[in-house]
């Protein structure tokens, strides 16, 4: 049994490659790493036995669906502790050491993120984003924090799962990605972050330990009905948090103004869009207790997400 699983859901066999060996070069050693192939075919099988390392294990799942794929994974790791990282991803060295040591000295917290820059497909740094805490600092931060400078901002500075570590002792899979009750399709990994957050401060740690794929093929990207979707899961989470306390005054009033702004980009293509735009006053004109159980809101959402959603495809509930 090893302290830390690192869980890698493939589909892709361009980057699993890197995916993998940089998993294999942490510092911290004694991990295991699980590797679930959604291919119908298990086309990534000869790749990941190149590996020639014992403590990589590969599991066919055929689901071609990134969620399952990624449950079923969690149910397989044996570690406390478990790091998910995507198929087109990659780790610095010390990203599980240092998540891992953060989570040890604050046993009540379930979850530990650092910083990611992002990467091209030739491994090239385009993007660094501002730091969140200096290098090597640690800062525990509560669900408001998360509300006013997550939600509010619709800017989800945790970013990817690839940043995070869990303790798996003080997680429940049931409902972890859902809404108020609600399945998220685009937005899962954030309405985890808020999840957690609610039972005890995550972890802030400093320093960009990891990196994250920003791709140019259509084949990684999103549709624009999906764009669309995501969009419009921001605005749950706003009235959501507005609804339960943790966004009130000046932060409700900036979270107006940047789905106002979101929303202006696409309403010209998106009828449902306008309609959301439309009725993005209640959010400092109605109770917030009633926010997100406005009917007019419900109505709303109700249409946006049967459009975009049969558009495309229902997405996966983890944001692969």
């Amino acid at each position: 049994m090893a302290t830390v699983s690192i869980l890698i859901p493939a589909k892709h066999a361009q980057y699993l490659a890197r995916a993998l060996i940089s998993a294999q070069q942490q510092t911290f050693e004694d991990v295991e790493i699980l590797v679930g192939d959604s291919t119908p075919g298990g086309s990534l099988e000869a790749l990941v036995n190149r590996i020639g390392d014992a403590r990589v294990r590969y599991f066919h799942h055929a689901f071609q669906n990134d969620s399952d794929n990624a449950r079923q994974l969690w149910q397989r790791a044996s570690g406390k502790y478990v790091k998910w990282l995507f198929d087109d991803d990659v780790l610095m060295p010390a990203s599980v050491e240092v998540l891992l040591a953060a989570l040890r000295e604050h046993p009540e917290s379930a979850l530990a993120f650092h910083g990611r820059v992002t990467i091209d497909s030739n491994d090239q740094v385009i993007h660094v984003p501002p730091a969140l805490i200096n290098d090597g600092e640690r800062v525990l931060l509560d669900r408001a924090f998360l509300a006013e400078q997550m939600i509010a901002r619709q800017h989800n500075f945790v970013g990817e799962p690839s940043n995070i570590m869990l303790n798996r002792e003080r997680v429940d899979m049931t409902g972890l990605f859902d809404y108020r009750s609600v399945e998220l399709h685009f937005l899962a990994n954030v309405a985890m972050y808020l999840n957690l957050a609610e039972r005890a401060p995550v972890v802030a740690v400093g320093g960009y330990l990891s990196a994250f794929r920003q791709h140019a093929a259509p084949a990684f990207g999103l549709p624009v009905p999906n764009v669309n979707a995501a969009i419009v899961e921001w605005e749950m989470l706003v009235r959501g948090e507005a609804a339960s306390g943790h966004l009130t005054g000046d932060a409700l009033e900036t979270a107006k103004q940047h789905l106002q702004a979101l929303y202006a980009g696409h309403a010209g293509t998106a009828p449902a869009i306008g309609a959301l735009l439309g009725n993005l006053g209640e959010l400092t004109e109605r109770p917030a207790h009633e926010l997100f159980d406005s009917p007019r809101f419900q109505s709303d959402l109700a249409g946006a997400r049967t459009a975009f959603l049969s558009a495309t495809g229902t997405a996966p509930a983890f944001a692969f």
